[in-house]
């Protein structure tokens, strides 16, 4: 470029920059939030269930704001070195537990832990694997009385647990786990031990720094033969002063993509000797004789699993639900173009955002229904073992299916999200980045029960080879659509094909099985909420309606290549399909901002400028990155390098 071709650009910049109208911002989102046609309230109660607890949740988050021990400090949270970040998640743990204490109302006790962990990662992974991984092990494995032994101080983190399972060389493929723990009838106890590198337990939360026990799994050996994995309690440091046990190796993982008030661990063992009763023998057992008693149902191992695979839901409905509350109201702030449009009316610009914020709708309710159901499950392990691991097979399909597909198409979300920002993305203080740092069979023969209940008419499903859609009308009525995708679920399934040269075609079929699962334990929600004595819900179901019906189309149109494969659709549907995808994004777009503001999320919990409430954004983000640390100022290695430099 020429020096007057550059003076003419440079000119051009400087009176399109003097000529910008004082920020619309406020305005803008004002009027916004005029469109919508839904109580915003009442979505919002609906949203967390109900109206006490998110009246609460609001409580809560009040709390943690005013809390210099649970707010992060001035500043911003993305500007702290890893220690101080391990150091500060630790200190809002013992500040939430002081509060626990004192706090007399269950439900807001209850939404505190809600409002913490959607407020911080961090602490939210630390109190899972606590409260959750390890303690549910004792509840599901554990006799009574080991139960009983630990409980109390379980609950009091005076015992602070982790849950080893992952290896350097096995993830969730149990048996191929290798740290050992040989059981030695002389001394009554068991020998655990990483035989080789690849046995160190990686990945562990809490064991980096903070664990005192975890259980682990290992490969249990009696007599010097192999019996598979079982659950054991061993103990990893001094709760005094800390330290490391004699024959526990044990180390932080360092510095991560995010979560970095996590201290994820690493872990060997070096003939580690822990009594017999530190095995949990609900299930299989060890005498004191050295006779080895399986397990009458050995699918019960992987029942914890199961739990922790579930959680990736209302993790993935925190995370959609901030990032798409930035970029919404964003999209509805900045303008851009010719006439100066907002860039949230370009169609390009709300199909890819408008699909996300209906999919954080469906897979809360959805997550709501299948939470209850699994927390009924998991009573009938001290009532009914027999009907307990009845429902296993299936919860186990449910919770792998949806852990594997949320999270795929959760980093659809955010690569949307990241784009939908533009270079503000990068920047560490609008959250995107962190958010992303954050974050694969059907049976024959017999008639099957559960979530996969609809393969039982698989022959009269793969009857039809055409699609009857003539109406785009069709299109939304949720039972129609369901029947599209069921088509496809079954249609995708080839029974004489082997796993090893089938495995994309199978993960496929997994993903498919998991999205009509969602959609179909939706439209009973849609059903429950029309039934409702409550009016408030009553009335919201329009719109959850229309939610509904854009994730499902939503769903049909990613999959055109698959039902065009299959000779299903002809042109004519598939335009008329298309047709319908776009009309119903920008419908949806018209309340993007009365939908994003229903999820509540306070500006000190979305930690972005860019997404503040009341639409002021560019004083907030360019205050936050002049206070950043060495923001102004001589750098400290100007003598050393630079000052050679300019003054050679």
């Amino acid at each position: 470029m020429s020096k007057k071709n550059a003076l003419v650009r440079l000119t051009a910049i400087q009176n399109h920059i003097s000529n910008q109208p004082k920020p619309t911002g406020p305005t803008d989102l004002t009027r916004e939030r005029e469109n919508a046609t839904f109580n915003v309230k009442h979505m919002n109660w609906l949203f967390w269930g109900d109206k006490e607890f998110a009246e609460a949740l609001q409580d809560a988050f009040l709390i943690i704001q005013r809390d210099p021990n649970l707010c992060f400090p001035a500043g911003h949270h993305f500007d702290l070195t890893r220690p101080e970040q391990r150091e500060f998640t630790m200190k809002q743990i013992f500040r939430y537990r002081q509060l626990r204490e004192s706090l007399k109302n269950p439900l807001l006790i209850k939404a505190l832990e809600t409002a913490m962990s959607i407020y911080s990662e961090s602490f939210m992974m630390r109190t899972y694997v606590h409260d959750i991984l390890f303690l549910q092990s004792f509840q599901v494995f554990g006799t009574k009385e080991q139960y009983d032994s630990y409980i109390d101080d379980i609950l009091k983190w005076k015992v602070i647990g982790c849950f080893a399972m992952t290896e350097l060389g096995h993830g969730s493929f149990l048996r191929g786990l290798e740290t050992t723990a040989t059981y030695d009838s002389k001394t009554d106890e068991f020998i655990i031990h990483s035989p080789t590198l690849t046995a160190t337990k990686v990945w562990i939360g809490m064991a980096g720094q903070t664990a005192t026990h975890t259980i682990a799994l290992c490969q249990t050996i009696v007599n010097g033969k192999m019996y598979g994995v079982n659950w054991f309690i061993v103990q990893l440091r001094d709760q005094k002063n800390g330290r490391l046990l004699t024959g526990v190796t044990a180390g932080d993982m360092g510095e991560k993509y995010g979560r970095n008030g996590l201290d994820n661990g690493w872990i060997q063992f070096s003939h580690v000797r822990i009594p017999r009763t530190n095995m949990l023998m609900r299930w299989a057992k060890v005498t004191q004789e050295g006779k080895y008693i399986p397990s009458a149902n050995p699918t019960i191992s992987y029942s914890t699993l199961i739990g922790e695979r579930l959680t990736v839901l209302p993790g993935a409905v925190s995370t959609f639900g901030q990032i798409l509350t930035i970029a919404c109201r964003y999209g509805c702030v900045r303008k851009q173009g010719a006439n100066d449009e907002q860039i949230m009316d370009y169609q390009s610009h709300y199909v890819r955002l408008m699909p996300c914020v209906a999919s954080t709708y469906i897979i809360e309710i959805v997550n709501r229904m299948i939470m209850n159901k699994w927390q009924e499950i998991m009573k009938l392990v001290q009532t009914n073992q027999e009907e307990f691991a009845s429902y296993l097979p299936d919860m186990h399909a449910i919770s792998t299916g949806l852990k594997a597909t949320v999270t795929w198409w959760g980093c659809e979300v955010l690569e949307r999200v990241r784009r939908s920002l533009g270079g503000h993305a990068y920047s560490s203080y609008n959250a995107i980045a962190g958010a992303i740092g954050d974050w694969g069979v059907v049976t024959t023969g017999k008639k099957i029960i559960g979530s996969a209940e609809f393969m039982n008419n698989f022959q009269q499903i793969r009857s039809i080879t055409k699609s009857t859609l003539s109406d785009e009308g069709q299109l939304l009525d949720l039972n129609y659509t369901l029947e599209m995708y069921t088509w496809l679920s079954s249609s995708t399934t080839d029974e004489e094909t082997t796993w090893h040269n089938n495995q994309v075609y199978a993960v496929k079929l997994g993903e498919l099985y998991s999205y009509r699962f969602t959609l179909s334990e939706y439209m009973k929600a849609i059903e429950e909420y029309s039934s409702s004595k409550t009016s408030e819900f009553k009335a919201l179901v329009p719109i959850l309606t229309k939610l509904g019906n854009l994730w499902a189309i939503h769903l049909i149109h990613d999959s055109l290549g698959l039902f065009l494969e299959r000779g299903y659709f002809n042109g004519e549907q598939v335009q008329m399909i298309r047709k319908c995808y776009l009309e119903l994004c920008k419908e949806i777009r018209k309340e993007c901002i009365p939908l994003v503001d229903s999820w509540g999320y306070p500006d000190f919990v979305l930690k972005a400028p860019l997404g503040k409430f009341d639409g002021d954004v560019y004083p907030a983000y360019f205050n936050i990155m002049r206070a950043a640390p060495d923001c102004i100022g001589v750098p400290s290695y100007w003598e050393k390098y630079i000052k050679p430099l300019t003054n050679s």
